[in-house]
């Protein structure tokens, strides 16, 4: 058997490339060179830099010694994360072997980027495949060493990944979408920063990524002084205020002076009610000369506006020719954002369509997750939410109270709903909110109330408070006092409508060894009401842990093989995981709304400013996530939330046609939910399901 010794030249030779000279090429000419990347026919060719010219500058700055670190933000489909991560690390490979991190925003997301991005351009471009070691043990997943001995490492924003470690070049992708603070330690930017510091003006640090958070400040306006800064908000838009603050300018072809390539100045026909007619109408003006209108700059202008297109410092301006003028802001960083129209994978039209449609959705649900993306991910800029922007005051909500007569059912609703909020400590209670709907997801608020005491009585014939944790019959009580609880029709006519459903949080006192006590009793609670069958009407609801796709996720939670876990949870039970944020956006929106219509949510004036306090007492932070600032009272906006998501559950929201609409979302003359004195909700039975016994025969 023959020993196969390894050979000292051929490690040399390998070796060999760090020892000499970077190849003196501009980064972008070197990727032009040596980088190949996947087209849209799903084949790898040469890298093209005429495909996004914008990205060159940026590109050519990363083996400046000037700046310690490249920012560039921007809409999708720019081609940043292409050039930017997947480039830079060629020419890195190539040109200048050194260790390099990559950055993405998880570990799974990681594991992915490696496998179907960097792993097939770097064996698909023919001269980095030369680069890759032979060695199996040299490539992994995450850890890769090339026949030179440069080291690639591609992780995730954790403290381990970005502490200890030098790198002399640290790639942050998909910035926005990484935690904002990472072990206690700040952002990840910062944290990278340390890693390039060992190796001086030759380290570089890039960050990229599409804006995904929210403007601090709705009363903020760019200042003649500072016209390329960003609003205020965190993420990578707080890293290009920053830097040097490069803005794409393009030029007209009409005057041809330059102006920036924002998305104001896109116009199309605001009068076509269409959606899609109106996208293709599209043109650009030029604030410059007032070239609009029928005059205006068409699409099929896009492509030659781009390769002249030229980046504008702060502090500097720019002639018809190009050529800067000014001095530019001073700064270690270089820092660039573009914006939706200069995108070289999306088409104006496609940009304005994806805009009407997110607003066509908002403006009939006041759902504001689409229209979020699109002003994220479409344009290119941080989101102003118009819960934020009309911030809601307690005093203007009850304002806009009205005279009414207490706890009756308007003429104009169609069903009701009820919520429940289980609240603990000293004063427990149940707290209940009867809400009606009407055309369009108009609301009206019918009741308010406690429940305190209980039916248990102590040795003075005293009735005891409630005990939601630990009584049983206390949540029987529910039955009488929220479920069969009915409400007359504002016409005297003796009729009644009950809760269609009732929304019941279950989330409660936790007791010891992880027990949480109140779920534990609503759960036993529910196995109580499906043998009589009220559990139709009852939905036991809790916050969702974690982001979720859809803003109501049915789940039957089942814990029996779990030791550490006392609440009853066997599989048979269903809880409805609520995404809260997002149904809080939906409330607050409808609380922004002036008029009456869809949406709407009409006060009764018996209601006291405690209420309204409640309803307004929660914020929403920059990262658009609701909290309440202290220890107030927030059970009213809870109630709202719990509510709304009661009437998503029953399908209400996909109503188009309210003349057509199910028998329970009928006007009230035609409902099949209003209620005489002979069919009271306790006369009325429950409908019986069939049963799902199986007969099995037996063959032969």
């Amino acid at each position: 058997m023959m020993i196969k010794h390894g050979s000292a030249e051929k490690v040399r030779f390998d070796i060999a490339g760090l020892l000499k000279p970077p190849q003196r090429l501009k980064v972008s000419e070197a990727i032009t060179r040596y980088v190949w990347t996947k087209g849209p026919s799903g084949n790898y060719q040469p890298w093209d830099p005429e495909v996004a010219p914008y990205i060159l500058e940026p590109l050519d700055l990363l083996n400046s010694r000037k700046y310690r670190g490249v920012i560039f933000a921007g809409p999708a489909r720019t081609a940043k994360t292409n050039a930017l991560v997947d480039g830079f690390l060629g020419y890195d490979v190539k040109c200048d072997p050194s260790q390099f991190l990559i950055v993405q925003m998880s570990k799974e997301k990681a594991s992915e980027f490696s496998k179907t991005r960097i792993t097939p351009m770097l064996e698909n471009s023919p001269k980095l495949r030369e680069c890759i070691s032979p060695r199996g043990h040299d490539n992994n997943i995450f850890d890769r060493r090339f026949r030179s001995g440069n080291f690639l490492k591609i992780g995730h924003p954790s403290k381990r990944i970005l502490s200890g470690s030098d790198f002399r070049r640290v790639v942050l992708t998909d910035y926005d979408k990484h935690p904002r603070d990472i072990g206690g330690e700040g952002e990840a930017w910062g944290m990278a920063l340390k890693r390039t510091q060992t190796f001086g003006s030759r380290g570089m640090c890039v960050a990229e990524g599409s804006p995904g958070f929210e403007v601090i400040d709705p009363k903020w306006k760019a200042t003649t002084e500072n016209p390329h800064e960003a609003p205020p908000t965190v993420g990578i838009l707080s890293l290009y205020n920053i830097g040097d603050r490069r803005l794409l300018y393009w030029q007209c072809p009409e005057c041809q002076m330059y102006f920036p390539a924002r998305f104001e100045y896109l116009d199309w026909d605001k009068e076509e009610t269409d959606i899609k007619a109106a996208s293709e109408t599209v043109v650009c003006n030029c604030p410059i000369c007032g070239i609009c209108g029928s005059n205006a700059i068409p699409p099929s202008e896009k492509a030659r506006m781009m390769n002249s297109a030229v980046w504008v410092p702060e502090g500097c301006k720019v002639d018809k020719f190009g050529q800067l003028e000014g001095e530019p802001r001073r700064s270690d960083f270089a820092s660039f954002w573009m914006e939706g129209p200069a995108a070289a994978f999306q088409t104006w039209q496609q940009l304005v369509f994806n805009l009407l449609s997110a607003l066509q959705i908002f403006e009939k649900t006041n759902n504001e997750g689409p229209l979020r993306l699109a002003v994220n991910t479409d344009i290119g800029r941080p989101f102003l939410s118009h819960i934020r922007a009309e911030a809601r005051t307690s005093d203007s909500l009850k304002d806009r109270a009205e005279e009414t007569v207490k706890r009756t059912i308007p003429l104009r609703a169609r069903f009701s709903t009820a919520s429940v909020d289980v609240q603990g400590g000293k004063k427990r209670r149940f707290v209940v909110q009867v809400h009606a709907y009407g055309e369009g997801m108009e609301k009206w608020v019918v009741d308010r109330y406690n429940i305190r005491h209980s039916e248990r009585k102590d040795d003075d014939g005293n009735f005891l408070p409630i005990d939601p944790s630990a009584y049983p019959e206390d949540w029987d009580l529910l039955i009488d006092q929220v479920i069969n609880k009915s409400y007359p029709l504002a016409d005297d006519s003796g009729r009644r409508l009950a809760p269609l459903l009732a929304a019941i949080d279950i989330g409660g006192e936790k007791g010891t060894s992880g027990q949480t006590s109140v779920t534990d009793q609503a759960y036993k609670f529910y196995r109580r009401a499906k043998r009589n069958g009220h559990h139709r009407r009852i939905m036991l609801v809790k916050g969702a842990s974690g982001k979720q796709q859809s803003l109501i996720k049915e789940s039957f939670p089942d814990n029996t093989r779990r030791k550490d876990r006392k609440a009853s949870a066997a599989g048979d039970v269903p809880i409805y995981l609520l995404a809260t944020n997002e149904l809080k956006d939906q409330i607050a929106n409808a609380l922004s709304r002036e008029t009456p219509g869809p949406g709407y949510i009409h006060f009764p004036d018996w209601l006291g400013e405690w209420f309204f306090d409640e309803l307004t007492y929660e914020v929403r932070n920059a990262n658009g996530v609701w909290e309440k600032p202290g220890k107030g009272a927030n059970e009213a906006f809870d109630l709202c939330c719990y509510s709304l998501a009661a009437a998503i559950h029953k399908g209400a929201h996909k109503i188009v046609d309210w003349d057509n609409a199910p028998a329970w979302a009928r006007p009230l003359d035609q409902n099949s939910e209003v209620l005489t004195d002979e069919r009271s909700p306790a006369n009325v039975p429950p409908r019986r399901r069939r049963s799902g016994r199986r007969t099995r025969f037996k063959i032969g």
